[in-house]
């Protein structure tokens, strides 16, 4: 039976997955929608709610949390399209013939493993088909309770009338196991389950798209919970979007504490900034080895190791109230054995040295990724920060430009890793980038290809000034401690952060219209705990409402 098709039905009412969004809706713009400006009007304006996919994060997590009992391998998934880092830009989740099939594959394997343990499902149904009426009665309690966990909202009449007349027919002609795992099968590929749609009254005229609505309640729980939770909503937030409770703003904050409250909460705290400050290019292939003198205990498990020591920073620093600047000064670890040895600490230390190490961009995963295999590049670590940190416009260099790391000609003397690299960008083509690039990072120079701290390189001294520039707080600077001092209090840096945070929760850029909004939420990164910026972005108008007719 061969329901991959399925992925590309429509919707119903009059809704098309074939084209996930509309060119209005890649570009963060309505259909039909023009955005006032947000300085000269006090009406609640907010961006566009594009059709979204779910992300490969997402799907993994659904199907764990709707079968937690079960057991199962989901193969390899076609890589989710990155745009400014993040994977789950609604922009470029256009579907393709190689998902669909991995879908199909996937929905069958899952579907069997819940069956697999035949005295079980009955116990997994929660009723038992041992007779006529029994079976009658438990394939109703079947289809509507798991059409409503995988939909995200109770079946329509129509989608529950369709689904059992299904289900009675593969019970005829296999038995009431195969009519459960066919029809699991055919759930677990439907539109509904494998997008997000925000369903409405079409809009048909240009005067009616602005008109900005509530979000349906069953919606707004969906958007919740892929938020805070990267996962379909439990039972009880299916509850309480059934009973009314996410109506009111008191009724949406209980339920958003309970949310990042859950052990699942954590899957948000490391997969945003995972994702933010490119943490997860410490996997790729050029970083799993290191040359002799950059470290010669390097292994292809210790990028695993450093990865995890940053993910149990980032996720206790969130989880436990931290804010911003927790995030760029604090110097608690939770350090595993490979860890401790690259930071030259003991295992049972759980903070790393004052004079050494100050929030994440002192980290080894964040400074390894930003490296070579046999030394760093201050461009690179300079890029990273001006585009994830600043939110800087990338910048590419001249077509005929060196790329290759510098190096000591024969016969000249000792040079350090800084010198080659100034000696390489002075050239005046070079100079208007890398004055920025270059005075970013240069601070880095105290962190070799490792992420191990080094006051000497090739026998001579290391020099980690650097200078800021085009910020809120230009000057000059020693070292990554003194540089995550002058970012935390950063205006620039706090409204790059607030903007992250939006385009993540809204698989989307803000639109033109929420600028003001997002000054307040930049207030609030400044002020607040990250938990109140997230919390913040929930009680949104841009999260709790839409505009009709937004795909």
């Amino acid at each position: 039976m061969k329901f991959g098709v399925f992925a590309r039905l429509s919707l119903g009412r009059k809704s098309n997955v074939a084209a996930p969004y509309v060119l209005g809706a890649a570009l963060g713009l309505g259909a039909c929608y023009s955005a006032p400006d947000a300085t000269e009007s006090a009406e609640i304006v907010i961006g566009t709610a594009p059709l979204r996919r779910l992300s490969n994060d997402e799907y993994r997590n659904s199907l764990r949390d709707l079968f937690p009992g079960t057991t199962f391998e989901v193969p390899t998934l076609p890589a989710d399209l990155v745009v400014l880092g993040f994977e789950n830009a609604a922009e470029a989740q256009a579907p393709s013939d190689v998902r669909i099939s991995r879908y199909e594959a996937v929905a069958h394997t899952v579907a069997a493993a819940f069956v697999a343990d035949a005295p079980a499902l009955s116990t997994s149904l929660g009723c038992s088909w041992s007779t006529a009426t029994d079976a009658d009665a438990c394939a109703a309690h079947f289809v509507s309770t798991f059409g409503k966990r995988i939909f995200r909202r109770p079946l329509t009449e129509d989608e529950a009338a369709r689904s059992l007349a299904k289900f009675r027919t593969w019970q005829t002609a296999v038995d009431f196991p195969a009519a459960v795992q066919l029809s699991l099968a055919s759930f677990l590929q439907a539109p509904q389950f494998l997008y997000r749609p925000e369903l409405d009254a079409n809009c048909t005229k240009a005067a009616s798209c602005a008109e900005v609505e509530p979000l349906e309640a069953y919606a707004l729980a969906t958007r919740l919970s892929y938020f805070l939770w990267e996962s379909t909503p439990d039972d009880a937030l299916l509850d309480a979007a059934r009973d009314g409770k996410l109506a009111t703003e008191e009724g949406l904050r209980r339920e958003a504490q309970r949310l990042m409250a859950d052990g699942k909460f954590l899957r948000v705290a490391w997969n945003f900034h995972r994702q933010w400050l490119g943490l997860g290019r410490i996997l790729e292939d050029e970083h799993v080895v290191r040359t002799p003198a950059v470290d010669d205990e390097w292994t292809a498990a210790t990028p695993q190791a450093l990865l995890a020591e940053s993910r149990g920073f980032l996720e206790t620093t969130v989880s436990g109230g931290g804010s911003f600047r927790d995030l760029l000064l604090s110097r608690a670890s939770l350090l595993n054995g490979e860890a401790a040895r690259v930071y030259g600490v003991s295992t049972a230390a759980t903070e790393l040295p004052s004079t050494e190490r100050a929030g994440i961009l002192t980290r080894a995963a964040f400074l390894a990724a930003t490296s070579h295999r046999g030394g760093t590049s201050p461009p690179i670590r300079g890029n990273a920060l001006y585009l994830r940190v600043l939110c800087g416009e990338p910048l590419s260099p001249p077509p005929d430009a060196n790329l290759a790391p510098p190096t000591i000609a024969p016969g000249e003397g000792p040079k350090t890793n800084r010198t080659l690299f100034e000696e390489r960008t002075a050239p005046s083509a070079c100079f208007g980038c890398h004055v920025m690039l270059n005075g970013l990072g240069f601070g880095f120079e105290n962190y070799n290809a490792a992420g191990k701290f080094q006051t000497v390189d090739n026998t001579l001294p290391v020099n980690a000034g650097g200078d800021l520039v085009g910020t809120d707080v230009d000057g000059p600077f020693h070292g990554v401690a003194d540089l995550s001092k002058r970012l935390a209090e950063s205006k620039s840096a706090q409204n790059c952060f607030a903007e992250r945070w939006a385009r993540y929760a809204f698989a989307r850029p803000p639109a033109k219209a929420e600028q003001r909004w997002l000054t307040g939420l930049a207030a609030t990164v400044g002020s607040g705990k990250i938990s109140d910026v997230i919390e913040q972005i929930v009680l949104s108008p841009s999260f709790r409402t839409r505009l009709r007719g937004s795909r």
